[in-house]
């Protein structure tokens, strides 16, 4: 979902080793608190899509009505639709055809740079220096690891097998603002699975607060 170049996000920081924390059900809370949007909000963006449908590219637009609902519409050249989609919750319902492969719901919202965390799972809190981290056991094998910076706001999150990554996703918060603890849309984001080869990124060219949106918008959900 945006125009990022190998350059266009910051190298991932160097961290120290994870130290556990004693609290890391409060932990979880406080930070989706942080990553969660608490107005109505319309993004636009221009998104770049490498994979093994081909490369595509163009501008596309966000419509978020909190707690949990977006509508996410990318388009071509000439503001032509390509591909739409309606993320209620942990569910992703698609607008037409499915032209290219978007993430799972989880890292769907973390593109947004908001946290949600899998149902069900106890995670397991650490500190990395000024980092905050959450880590999610969904199998023997699978792992969901976020992190977050010493403001609480996503920069990172990557599903694992083994010890090996196999999708991540890396975001750069955008400016506080008035208030430098509101939610934050980042300016950038990258989504890479490492199984599949496909890329989709994303560069925010507007944010802004906007009126309630129309409930229609978001009926693919209940087809």
């Amino acid at each position: 979902m945006i125009t990022l170049t190998a350059a266009g996000l910051a190298c991932a920081p160097r961290l120290p080793d994870p130290v556990p924390v004693p609290e890391s059900a409060q932990l979880e809370r406080f930070l989706e608190a942080s990553g969660t949007p608490d107005q109505p909000r319309l993004i636009e963006f221009k998104w770049r899509y490498r994979g093994r449908e081909g490369r595509f590219s163009g501008e596309g637009a966000v419509r978020i009505n909190p707690p949990d609902s977006v509508r996410l519409d990318l388009l071509g050249p000439g503001w032509s639709g390509v591909q739409s989609a309606v993320l209620v919750g942990d569910q992703v319902y698609y607008i037409g055809e499915q032209k290219i492969q978007l993430p799972p719901p989880t890292f769907l919202w973390s593109m947004l740079g908001t946290f949600r965390p899998p149902a069900a799972i106890a995670p397991r809190g650490a500190s990395r220096g000024e980092y905050s981290q959450l880590t999610y056991r969904l199998s023997e094998r699978e792992s969901v690891i976020f992190l977050f910076d010493a403001e609480g706001r996503l920069v990172e999150a990557e599903l694992t097998v083994g010890d090996d990554a196999v999708q991540t996703i890396r975001v750069e918060p955008g400016d506080p603002g008035e208030d430098p603890v509101a939610y934050r849309w980042p300016k950038e984001g990258r989504y890479r699975d490492l199984v599949e080869f496909l890329e989709i990124s994303i560069d925010v060219t507007s944010s802004r607060e906007h009126a309630p949106f129309e409930s229609r918008i978001f009926r693919a959900a209940v087809r």
